[in-house]
């Protein structure tokens, strides 16, 4: 019975792929003018590739102390993080890696900061703690850098 069905069906598979079905040439099956050829330029400055990460994630802060000691919670920054309203533009992009976690890094002055509100102080460093969820924690620490301090003036 089965050697009777087999050849119909390859038969069948045959009359519904047709000339042009799954064996055909994908180029010859393409529209021409699907595929705009490239700009004219320098295609590597004119359009930069696109790529998941724009650059790879950097360590920021490095401590040999649990994460709890790498800076205070902030009550405010946690609720407003945990409605959605604080946090980081890409998670992970910047890390502080402690000995019993990594937490997502934002600065204040808005490098990687998702901040509608406004609420974020530029001389600060957030430290977010399952960053994006509702159970999300904020720590902050002040910034050292002092471009930002305002002690370079």
């Amino acid at each position: 019975m089965l050697r009777r069905v087999l050849p119909g069906l390859a038969l069948g598979f045959c009359l519904v792929a047709g000339p042009g079905g799954v064996g055909a040439d994908p180029l010859l099956r393409t529209n021409p003018q699907h595929l705009a050829p490239p700009p004219e330029g320098d295609s590597a400055t004119d359009h930069p590739p696109v790529v998941r990460w724009p650059s790879p994630p950097q360590v920021v802060v490095r401590a040999k102390t649990g994460w709890r000691q790498g800076g205070t919670l902030d009550k405010a920054a946690t609720a407003a993080c945990r409605a959605g309203r604080f946090g980081e533009r890409t998670s992970m992009l910047y890390r502080a890696v402690f000995d019993d976690d990594v937490l997502g890094v934002a600065f204040g002055y808005g490098l990687n900061l998702y901040d509608p509100d406004h609420k974020a102080d530029a001389k600060t460093i957030y430290l977010f703690r399952f960053g994006g969820l509702t159970s999300c924690q904020v720590l902050t620490m002040p910034n050292p850098d002092p471009r930002v301090s305002g002690a370079a003036r």
